[in-house]
């Protein structure tokens, strides 16, 4: 696989709601019967009843700031994409088998350069989003998605961790799996 497709799977980006192809019966179910130690899952579209105000709050902004992510790939706006990742020199992002990128710069650069046509971005469908905030400035989030183009399917597996600057909360790392069928 090519370093431009791993980017394009990198950048996490789905109007859709975040329970895909469950019935609510199902998410009921789901949600008795298990009992999660993540702050969000959205197999069970709950926030943990664990957690604390404050962490459940970060959970509720770390996930709006994961789907402006989808909302933006979805309608091919690479910058609004970008603006969820941390404008460093710092940043991480491990696409696959391909090098690490490192920094803002190198990513926006790549992205644009692959998305010169944004309409090859192709569409994400999420189907689960996790998020386990540990403490008031960090937190994990574990993503699966697909990703649709004209020519290919992806699945992807994306974890990332996440850092809350004076600005919101911000990607710092991200390493994704690709599986292409």
């Amino acid at each position: 696989m090519d370093f431009r497709t791993c980017i394009a799977a990198v950048a996490l980006v789905a109007s859709t709601s975040v329970v895909l192809g469950q019935s609510t019966e199902n998410q009921k179910n789901l949600s008795s019967n298990s009992s999660s130690s993540w702050t969000y899952d959205s197999k069970t579209s709950q926030l943990s009843g664990d957690a604390t105000s404050t962490k459940r709050q970060a959970a509720k902004e770390i996930v709006d700031l994961e789907l402006s992510e989808y909302r933006s790939w979805n309608n091919h706006n690479i910058q609004g994409v970008l603006a969820v990742y941390w404008n460093s020199p710092d940043l991480v992002s491990i696409a696959g088998d391909e090098p690490e990128v490192h920094g803002f710069a190198a990513l926006q650069t790549a992205l644009t350069t692959v998305y010169a046509d944004p309409n090859t971005m192709g569409r994400i469908d999420l189907d689960r989003l996790k998020v386990q905030v540990i403490s008031d400035t960090s937190a994990t989030c574990v993503a699966s998605y697909v990703v649709h183009t004209s020519t290919s399917v992806y699945y992807c597996d994306d974890t990332g961790t996440l850092q809350r600057f004076s600005d919101g909360w911000k990607i710092v790392f991200e390493r994704a799996t690709i599986h292409q069928n």
